[in-house]
């Protein structure tokens, strides 16, 4: 006897009607579980709170942890769902109790939910409470039962349970009611948290605190008779004060926090940075604007980094106090001119190409390359100067004239490759003004310029790059370089003297330091190290308001020794002995000695081949000390030798701290070389000059400058063998010279003479 067809079809509809139970069943979770709007979490290295930036909600909801500390995971179970380790998703017999008091008090007083259940309460948004409900909570919290282990579902509560107010999650609920993090919280304090969920409302201060302290006695008390802690705990645990009003978040990483949330929001950085530094170097900024403020100074900032892996342990991007201007602009992210913060890495690559020695002379002397004329902070010229003191004294001139004959594109290829990415212009945008602030980069790049700078003297690569914010960077392989010529630069570094208040600071404490000052006094610089920690301060206005005094040694130096007083000391780094390269140089030249050279001494640098002395140069001197030649002289001269510069260099360099002493005056009976006594300073020989047009289209004037060995000395100047004047001690005029070809011509009094050709244009 067949089956009925009604059967039949009822068997089907049944078994199609289970098969889409089945699906929706193990489908009815949605991926992600929760998906909600995040706060923007900053940590220090240890963990520790720097920083949080509430959610999009309005919500302060922490990025979801990766477990749950113990005590408030046996407390939330305890009172919660104490059989939660045993059941399935649901407990039948919390169910049946729930159904007879609903019953009995002829309304919902109880939902016998467990903890998996009210995940999904709490993942379907607090829908209204209705049998349906109920039934549909079991089936899914079966479901995440099958997909999430037991600590998975409590990590999943734990960060989405309501706290009270605006508080969501166990961590953001420890830091807004007791300010600690969640592993400290005491068994009462974790006890007050787990009550909360179950009723949020009676967090509000002045209400309800009778009522939230039994809920949190009870618990306390199950937790004792559990045996989950002992009696001493539990008094103890009775006499702790509960929370009253939600407290501030901390916010020691200010800027970076604000970064954080304009790059990577709803994240949570575990970062490099060091709290207590993070905090004390604040502290140091914030103090450093208060005495500033009579000036009009409003911002300041700075950094510490490791120098070993490159990580920063304290990033201040500008001050927190509330009356300063601009204090939410985060300087250590904003280009700023760079002042004369490059200067030892120019140096050090031109000793790595031979051309300078530590000692080596660089001319300093009134110079002019075109449009552009350096001038020295101080206004005044050596004549020539050791370029260990061209770099201590951050003289402009000299750096200018060394960039010179390296090239500007070969030094901005180097400085890019070093870490300067915002440098993104040509060379010829540029100019030689690169080298004296002509250029902006943000600090955080001059960090990590002089880091690749100085790993590339320790023969170091770099493998990862990570930037504030943990995100990798590809910054190519740091250049090849040479290290006794990087050393040597650092030496040099470390001979700058100190501000006033700090000379007598740490004295057996090696600190190679920088500064820096901007056109107008604008940015105030100081970069520092002592082999481990790199120091970068900045002082200025972000309006770019300039502000007499804003000079990198008097105002960002300070700063930089008040922040290394507070680092752990570290030794100095260690000479690069395999580079090194014993050299004999003329004492008086700083170049390579040779036979002319009248002292000599030996140095430590640069297994480069470096430059023959062009000073010294042999000389004949008569009875009376004149200078003679064989030609000229009865008598049989006397073979000198002499350090001979040329007459401008001479007239500047008799009046400067150099001490020259210049050769001997010539016989009147022999007539001096021409070269020897006149030469143009600007411009020189076959140059092109650009005269520049006022407002009203009138073509300036050129000025013309020279140099004589002597000093008071009278010059005549002639334009085209005509008379245009003439100069005494300060040799320069200004001429209209017309567009086209010209030739100049200078003569002293004794008929001594020189001549250039220019051509004016446009």
């Amino acid at each position: 006897m067949g089956r009925s067809p009604r059967r039949l079809i009822l068997r089907r509809i049944a078994l199609i009607a289970g098969l889409i139970f089945l699906i929706w069943w193990w489908n009815c979770l949605p991926e992600p579980l929760f998906d909600p709007p995040y706060s923007t979490v900053t940590e220090a290295e240890n963990g520790q709170l720097l920083g949080a930036r509430i959610a999009a909600d309005e919500q302060w909801r922490f990025p979801p942890a990766d477990s749950v500390p113990m005590r408030f995971r046996q407390a939330i179970v305890q009172y919660e769902d104490e059989h939660f380790y045993s059941h399935p998703g649901f407990n039948p017999i919390a169910i049946v109790r729930a159904l007879y008091q609903n019953w009995k008090a002829g309304e919902v007083v109880s939902g016998g939910s467990t903890i998996s259940m009210q995940c999904i309460r709490l993942a379907r948004g607090n829908p209204s409470r209705t049998y349906w409900e109920k039934f549909t909570e079991i089936l899914r919290a079966m479901r995440l039962e099958l997909s999430y282990s037991k600590e998975e579902i409590l990590e999943l509560y734990a960060s989405q349970a309501p706290f009270g107010g605006n508080v969501v999650g166990l961590e953001a609920a420890a830091w807004r009611y007791f300010a600690l993090a969640p592993h400290r919280l005491s068994w009462s304090e974790c006890a007050a948290l787990a009550v909360l969920p179950n009723a949020p409302g009676i967090i509000h201060p002045g209400r309800n605190r009778q009522t939230f302290e039994q809920k949190r006695n009870r618990l306390l008390q199950k937790l004792l008779a559990e045996e989950v802690i002992d009696s001493l705990t539990y008094r103890l645990s009775l006499l702790e004060e509960l929370p009253s009003e939600p407290q501030a978040l901390p916010d020691l990483a200010h800027h970076l926090s604000q970064y954080q949330v304009k790059e990577m929001p709803e994240s949570r950085l575990h970062s490099s940075l060091n709290a207590n530094w993070q905090r004390h170097v604040q502290e140091l900024v914030n103090l450093h604007v208060l005495q500033w403020r009579g000036n009009s100074v409003h911002n300041s900032a700075a950094l510490v980094m490791d120098l070993q892996d490159g990580s920063i342990k304290a990033y201040v991007g500008n001050t927190t106090n509330e009356l300063a201007d601009g204090k939410e602009i985060n300087m250590l992210n904003k280009p700023r001119s760079t002042g004369s913060i490059l200067k030892p890495m120019l140096y050090a690559d031109a000793m790595a190409l031979g051309q300078l020695s530590s000692r080596a002379l660089v001319p300093d002397i009134p110079t002019r390359f075109g449009d552009f004329t350096p001038k020295n902070f101080d206004l005044k010229y050596r004549g020539a100067t050791p370029v260990y003191k061209a770099l201590q004294q951050s003289l402009n001139v000299p750096a200018a004239r060394v960039l010179r004959d390296m090239g500007v594109p070969v030094f901005l290829h180097r400085l890019r490759a070093y870490g300067l990415h915002d440098l993104d212009r040509d060379a010829g945008y540029y100019g030689l003004s690169l080298i004296l602030g002509g250029s902006e980069v943000p600090a955080l790049q001059i960090a990590h310029m002089y880091r690749r700078w100085i790993w590339a003297m320790q023969g170091k690569e770099e493998k990862s790059i990570y930037d504030i914010l943990g995100r990798v960077q590809d910054w190519g392989p740091i250049p090849n370089s040479d290290p006794a010529a990087i050393y040597s630069s650092l030496q040099m570094m470390e001979g700058l003297n100190r501000p006033s208040n700090w000379q007598q600071w740490g004295s057996n404490r090696r600190i190679a330091w920088k500064t820096g000052t901007s056109y107008g006094f604008r940015d105030a610089w100081a970069v520092g190290t002592d082999g481990r920690w790199l120091v970068v301060c900045w002082t200025g206005n972000a309006n770019y308001e300039g502000r007499p005094g804003v000079i990198g040694v008097e105002t960002s130096a300070p700063l930089l020794f008040s922040i290394m007083d507070y680092l752990p000391a570290s030794p100095f780094f260690e000479p690069p002995y395999d580079w090194q390269h014993a050299q004999v140089i003329c004492r008086e030249s700083g170049f390579l000695a040779q036979e002319h050279c009248r002292y000599r001494d030996t140095i430590y640098g640069s297994k480069a081949s470096l430059k023959n002395c062009p000073y010294c140069e042999p000389i004949f001197l008569n009875t009376k000390g004149l200078r003679v030649h064989h030609e000229c002289s009865s008598e049989e001269p006397k073979d000198s030798s002499w350090m001979i510069l040329s007459p401008a260099m001479t007239w500047y360099a008799q009046r400067s701290e150099l001490n020259y002493k210049a050769p001997p005056d010539w016989d009147p009976q022999c007539l001096a070389p021409i070269d020897e006594v006149l030469e143009f300073i600007y411009p020189e020989k076959f140059e092109v000059v650009r005269r520049s047009r006022d407002f009203e289209g009138t073509l300036g004037k050129v000025i013309l400058e020279a140099g004589h060995r002597q000093g008071e000395v009278t010059i005549f100047w002639y334009v085209d063998d005509e008379y245009i004047g003439s100069s005494r001690i300060n040799h320069r005029m200004e001429v209209a010279l017309e567009l086209g070809t010209h030739r100049l011509l200078i003569m002293d009094e004794k008929g001594n003479s020189a001549q250039s050709f220019i051509k004016v244009v446009d």
